[in-house]
């Protein structure tokens, strides 16, 4: 008998090679949801939501004149559109046979966030500002952003899940539940004026949480865990100086500042806030890569 027949069967245990061309789309086009988030911001800080009266079109057409709240709204449009456009690709280019089926799957609901975000925007116009309707399409913008980002993540050539770090990711997991928690809140304040105190009292969840996921991130001494820790360290602290900035500019009735300006900065928290969150779901997720690929 040959000796070759003899031999056990090797095991494939490379793993997944990934496709870097979804991945390299899915950054790209999570960086122009982060952009969406901003612009959406932007139309509820300065009340341009209903400067646009019809949907989907506005005012009849493709290319209203944009001056005013105009500018706000349809330009809110024009980048909702084409985050959509970007998502449908993803979606296409996650059929791909080197994409991970976790990339693809996440894509795919992706794709499924965005056509129920249009949707609610569509509403948030037609039903004049509901706030419930308000709040779950602040919220679910948010979420859409995070499905992209993870896809970016889930999708990176020769990622392997594992236990990892099991603490940091339950502090990271906690800590991300808290921020999109505290986002909620947060748009519950925006859009109705109410719940201000408990945005601030849940805020010390977040700072708590941040600081047991960084600082265990940082004890591991894992290089892939450090750039995550390091942005949830910058983005905390950034994220609580807005806020008081923002709470500033609420109460003090003497401050001088434009109309604009303020409504920018007002605004520039909001993202504070999504980049807190994407700092949580980065650590969370590459905790759990980490320690099995090394």
């Amino acid at each position: 008998m040959s000796t070759l027949a003899a031999r056990p069967p090797r095991l494939n245990l490379r793993p997944p090679s990934g496709d870097r061309p979804f991945t390299a789309w899915a950054k790209v086009t999570a960086g122009a949801a982060f952009l969406l988030l901003f612009a959406g911001g932007m139309v509820t800080s300065t009340g341009s939501g209903l400067s646009v009266p019809d949907w989907p079109l506005s005012f009849g057409t493709l290319a209203p004149p944009m001056i005013g709240g105009v500018f706000f709204e349809h330009g809110h449009r024009l980048i909702a559109g084409a985050v959509a456009i970007m998502t449908l690709i993803l979606a296409v280019l996650a059929r791909r046979p080197g994409v991970p089926a976790a990339a693809r799957k996440t894509a795919f609901l992706a794709l499924g966030g965005v056509l129920i975000q249009a949707l609610l925007g569509g509403l948030t116009v037609l039903m004049k500002l509901p706030p419930a309707v308000s709040i779950s399409h602040a919220c679910l913008g948010q979420g859409v952003f995070c499905l992209l980002l993870a896809a970016a993540v889930l999708s990176v050539p020769g990622t392997v899940f594992g236990p990892g770090y099991s603490r940091v990711f339950r502090f990271s997991a906690l800590g991300f539940c808290a921020a999109y928690l505290q986002l909620a809140l947060g748009a519950l304040v925006r859009h109705t004026g109410q719940g201000l105190g408990w945005h601030m009292l849940w805020a010390c969840s977040v700072v708590v949480l941040a600081a047991l996921a960084g600082f265990t991130a940082w004890r591991t001494r894992s290089r892939a865990l450090r750039g995550p820790a390091l942005l949830l360290a910058a983005a905390v602290p950034l994220q609580l100086g807005l806020g008081l900035f923002a709470l500033l500019m609420r109460a003090d009735s003497t401050l001088i500042i434009g109309f604009k300006a303020s409504a920018a900065w007002r605004t520039a928290h909001l993202s504070g806030g999504a980049l807190t969150l994407a700092a949580f779901l980065l650590l969370a997720l590459k905790s759990r890569r980490t320690a099995a690929a090394a």
